[in-house]
């Protein structure tokens, strides 16, 4: 019996006074605040199940008023996110089934790097590479398409948050996971997961997984890189000899200009 209420003492006081666990997660620029913009984020009414995502928009029911009009973090998105969570939080999900999570969030803006000069200059190439380059088609942009995906990964926390999981720079490599990446984040997204809820409050709080996925913003500077566009393929005749020879010749003699037509020709002297 004493084995038995020492155990539920320690349960207890590790639901009150422990369990907290915290993760950062940063992209390789710079910041323009130093001030976090805070908010604690919970599941709407209803039971419905959401995930959360930071910023959180401005005029959203769940979040509360006071939140300033800059922390939505337009001009360059985000720079870093913080994310805290407790025990509590996870058993609350649990015992509920999935209709009611919370968490903390604060995060930073990311600063917006200077734009040097005016966008798309570059080295055009002269008029006979120009003459003679195929139109390209139209085609769907793969890059574009892996920027408005989200890039997922799961962190983690072990003994009551005594060692913690960040996501900070520099990245290993490109190809791993990390918002170190990315000059900036267009958002943070915290999907909510009820197994991992469970493996927490199983765990008594020993381990603490989490799922976190996050959008690369677009990079500015790579619009600098970019060469202008030549001119449109649209061109005459007379300056393309590919174009020339499909033109009949009726409808060059008509579009050069006006001529003299096969009647008057006859009744010339000669």
């Amino acid at each position: 019996m004493r084995r038995v209420s020492c155990t539920v003492a320690l349960v207890a006081l590790i639901a009150v006074s422990s369990g907290c666990y915290h993760h950062h997660l940063r992209a390789n620029g710079d910041r323009v605040n130093s001030t976090y913009f805070r908010k604690t984020l919970d599941s709407p009414s209803g039971g419905k199940r959401t995930d959360f995502v930071v910023p959180p928009p401005v005029h959203d029911s769940q979040v509360p008023a006071g939140l300033a009009s800059s922390a939505d973090c337009k001009d360059n998105g985000l720079y870093e996110v913080g994310i805290t969570s407790y025990w509590k939080y996870a058993a609350g999900n649990v015992f509920s089934f999935g209709r009611w999570s919370r968490v903390k969030v604060e995060w930073l803006c990311a600063k917006q790097p200077p734009v040097i000069g005016p966008t798309g200059l570059g080295p055009r190439p002269s008029a006979n590479v120009e003459a003679t380059r195929p139109v390209p088609s139209v085609s769907p942009q793969p890059q574009k398409a892996r920027q408005d995906e989200l890039t997922k990964r799961t962190v983690h926390a072990f003994f009551w948050g005594a060692l913690q999981q960040n996501l900070l720079p520099p990245a290993p490599s490109a190809a791993y996971k990390t918002p170190a990446n990315c000059k900036s984040m267009r958002l943070v997204k915290l999907p909510v997961n009820y197994g991992y809820s469970l493996i927490t409050v199983a765990t008594a709080g020993l381990w603490s997984p989490m799922r976190v996925a996050w959008k690369c913003a677009e990079d500015p500077s790579r619009e600098l890189q970019r060469p202008a566009p030549g001119p449109l393929q649209e061109m005459s005749g007379a300056r393309n000899p590919t174009l020339l020879q499909l033109v009949p010749l009726r409808a060059r003699n008509s579009s050069s200009g006006p001529g003299i037509s096969s009647k008057e020709a006859n009744d010339v002297p000669r």
